[in-house]
């Protein structure tokens, strides 16, 4: 069994119902790696059925990639059969919410303008994960009672300093290794750098890496101005101002690591107040199957109903908002401090 990367066309007078067969370069049952992108005005939606190996005991399973930042049009896949294990990688969104088995995405397109896509996962056959990658990078130091700890030495059980000040276990802690390779098929998930003091004094207190869609907690008057809220989420790729805070190619590769508690929550990386796993994003793109199979043991409950989970631990604020609640915010009050 092999991977094979694809480059697939949306456009507006493909068939509507995209069959796999016409896209294979080669052997069904190997691994896809497909990537999706806007070859021009799209279809109100597309239906994906029977992409790659169909039978879900075999070993290979299929990645679909889309970058909604090269995209303008509103536009929904619905799926009709694909295998367990399959996913969809979903990256250069503002925000998202899911409903039942309705992910929406909203996402600024190459136009400058809002947009909105979404995903029906229910599939005849399997349920299709979705994957939005927010983790850690080897190395970033976790505030736990203790002191600041590498994050690839927590585990479940390890105690850790939250926001809002009170201790709490780690009930799972996951890994996924990028390499080169993958991150030269899919440069948007190479790691964001947030520079000693890009959001203030120690936020970081050295230098940070994330994965693009991690969400940094940002402390500001213009969040209670805006949002009605003391501080507001943003994606640390939202924050890049080619400067203190940067996208960088990782030549050798990136090991991302998950924490996931009793609810989301945020916890202090080297100094910088940043989220913990939402369950709705343990999907294929970022952890394997074993590693899903694995949460939903820790909580039963979710199998059925992601959302059980619980709500995001603050707002979450568009790029164009994150831009206003950075603009000549003073250095002390830009980043949360442990």
């Amino acid at each position: 069994m092999a991977v094979e990367h694809l480059t697939v066309d949306l456009f507006a007078d493909s068939d509507e119902d995209i069959s796999g067969s016409d896209y294979f370069s080669g052997v069904e049952a190997d691994t896809h790696i497909v990537t999706l992108v806007d070859g021009g005005d799209l279809l109100a939606s597309y239906e994906f059925d029977h992409w790659g190996e169909d039978d879900p005991n075999e070993a290979a399973h299929d990645e679909f990639h889309i970058d909604l930042s090269g995209f303008d049009d509103e536009f929904v896949i619905g799926i009709d059969s694909m295998d367990e294990n399959d996913s969809f990688v979903v990256t250069g969104f503002d925000l998202y919410v899911v409903v039942g088995d309705i992910w929406t995405f909203s996402y600024t397109g190459t136009d400058g303008n809002p947009h909105m896509f979404a995903i029906d996962t229910k599939s005849a056959h399997d349920d299709i994960f979705v994957s939005v990658v927010v983790c850690f990078a080897r190395g970033s130091r976790i505030l736990t009672p203790q002191g600041e700890r590498p994050v690839e030495t927590l585990a479940a059980g390890s105690m850790v300093v939250c926001g809002d000040g009170l201790q709490r276990p780690v009930r799972w802690a996951g890994s996924r290794q990028l390499g080169a390779a993958e991150l030269a098929q899919r440069p948007e998930l190479n790691p964001v750098r947030l520079r000693k003091d890009a959001l203030g004094t120690d936020a970081p207190a050295r230098d940070l890496l994330l994965s693009p869609q991690h969400r940094v907690l940002l402390r500001d008057w213009r969040a209670e101005m805006l949002f009605g809220e003391p501080a507001v989420f943003v994606p640390a790729v939202s924050l890049v101002n080619d400067e203190t805070i940067r996208q960088e190619r990782a030549p050798e590769g990136v090991e991302y690591f998950h924490l996931l508690l009793d609810g989301h929550h945020t916890v202090f990386a080297d100094g910088l107040e940043c989220e913990t796993l939402m369950p709705a994003e343990m999907a294929a793109g970022a952890l394997d199957g074993a590693a899903r199979a694995e949460i939903c043991a820790i909580f039963p409950d979710l199998a059925a109903d992601l959302s059980r989970f619980g709500p995001l631990c603050h707002t979450a604020a568009k790029p164009a908002e994150a831009r206003l609640l950075l603009a000549e915010v003073p250095a002390a009050q830009a980043g949360g401090g442990a």
